[in-house]
């Protein structure tokens, strides 16, 4: 298993009233930087509704930390070991009914 690649939000902003500029943005921009920009027209419903409104987000990837990844080793450690006892469990069962299915 080896560290993989994040994507973080580093610049996030919304406007509901202007555009936002490119000066606005506070952090110093990288060559692998993506940035995500447009205006949401908005919805209205009964349930959910937002305003219209412009955004402006920057997406930066990184290698995960030492402790991101332990972590992450031990889900997908967790995981695994939890499959296994499922498998397992379903193949106990299976088993079984076949085991009484035979006898009749």
């Amino acid at each position: 298993m080896e560290k993989k690649l994040i994507t973080e939000t580093v610049f996030s902003k919304q406007n509901d009233h202007n555009p936002i500029l490119f000066s606005e943005i506070d952090i110093v921009l990288e060559p692998n930087d993506v940035i995500h920009a447009g205006f949401d027209e908005g919805f209205y419903s009964e349930n959910n509704s937002w305003d219209s409104h412009y955004y402006l987000e920057v997406h930066r990837d990184r290698l995960e930390n030492d402790e991101e990844f332990k972590k992450r080793e031990e889900r997908v450690k967790a995981d695994e070991e939890n499959r296994k006892k499922r498998r397992y469990e379903s193949y106990l069962k299976l088993k079984k009914e076949f085991e009484n299915g035979s006898n009749n």
